[in-house]
């Protein structure tokens, strides 16, 4: 009879399972910014993310998750403390009271997943860990992706169909179509679920992906991205990031960032700035020099970029240190030198996590 009863229970549990539980997220970033002269700025960022398996609207539909996330920028200017092509704070941006970055629904079968709804490009590419580290924008989009094309970058998001697909354990493929244009929700946020391929466009990106541990880890990145507007213009990005030395206490990496647009001679371009033709980024990474855990890291980022008429060059020096599981701090210097003028920037910022 016991045997019976539990022989039971298992079918049951079997047949309906476990419901997994959503999970609620909430990030918030502030920092202060000075050029050590009269200029000065604050600027928040504030992301709820919530996660809610199919599961939990029934037990039968599985390998299903509903993804929302909000974003809320408010910042005390939004110009910045320098004027600079390529960004040195990747959270400055016009002011948005509230916006979806995410909305959407993602299955998965095996290696395959798909995405559709609202999304932004910052979610999936770009985001490698040592990237990851830096606040400068370049190493979070492109200026060869974020100056020529009106895509959905930070703070943007717009309809989106993404797919990925793990080839092998090692080898990783994922691609993106978007409506062409990444319309602003400052004024009306139901801006961003605008489709309208006829007079806006439609904007693809593509990137594989190889990681590979048997030498040290290790992530190579190429991708290659194209708007059909009346001019198609193209664009390929390449990223590097590769661990030198680890074990359980440090590490050490290097990174590689290469970028290159085929820019058109068309009059009927999106952006009235100037368009970048190419980008070369090569940084340093160290982590758990400072404390046995890996609780801070350090980096030494330089990038070089050709702008159509101009060359701008930025060095960011970067420490951040976890003092909590919920709080982090992170003081930088940016160097940046357009043409011949070369102005400093002062940064501390503050990351809060919960969830």
């Amino acid at each position: 009879m016991k045997r019976r009863l539990i022989a039971i229970l298992l079918a049951i549990t079997y047949i309906f399972g476990v419901k997994a539980q959503p999970s609620f997220d909430v990030k918030y970033i502030t920092d202060v910014q000075t050029n050590f002269g009269r200029n000065f700025n604050w600027t928040n960022l504030l992301y709820l993310t919530l996660e809610i398996p199919s599961e939990t609207i029934s037990n039968r539909w599985t390998n299903g998750q509903f993804h929302i996330q909000s974003r809320t920028a408010l910042h005390l200017s939004e110009d910045g403390v320098i004027n600079d092509l390529m960004g040195y704070n990747n959270i400055l941006s016009e002011r948005v009271p509230f916006a979806f970055s995410i909305l959407g629904y993602q299955h998965q079968w095996g290696r395959l997943s798909l995405f559709f709804g609202i999304r932004n490009i910052n979610e999936d590419y770009f985001a490698d860990p040592y990237m990851s580290l830096f606040t400068n924008s370049t190493p979070g989009m492109l200026p060869t992706l974020s100056s020529n094309f009106p895509l959905a970058d930070y703070p943007f998001s717009a309809v989106c169909l993404h797919a990925e697909i793990q080839i092998t354990d090692n080898l990783f493929f994922k691609t993106s179509l978007y409506n062409g244009i990444a319309h602003s929700p400052e004024r009306n946020p139901l801006r961003s679920f605008v489709v309208n391929p006829r007079n806006d466009g439609v904007f693809s990106i593509s990137e594989i992906t190889y990681s590979q541990n048997r030498f040290g880890r290790g992530i190579y990145s190429f991708g290659f991205a194209t708007h059909s507007s009346r001019a198609i213009r193209s664009s390929f990005f390449a990223e590097i990031e590769q661990a030198v030395f680890e074990n359980e206490q440090r590490e050490i990496g290097v990174i590689l960032q290469a970028g290159y647009s085929l820019l058109s001679a068309s009059n009927d371009e999106w952006n009235d700035d100037l368009r970048c033709r190419s980008i070369l980024g090569v940084g340093v990474y160290f982590r758990g020099f400072l404390s046995r855990d890996k609780r801070d890291a350090f980096g030494l980022y330089f990038n070089t970029a050709d702008f159509e008429t101009i060359r701008e060059r930025s060095l960011e020096l970067t420490w951040r240190y976890d003092l909590r599981n919920w709080l982090t701090i992170q003081p930088t210097v940016h160097v940046v030198r357009t043409g011949t003028q070369t102005r400093t920037v002062g940064m501390f910022r503050f990351l809060f996590s919960f969830g």
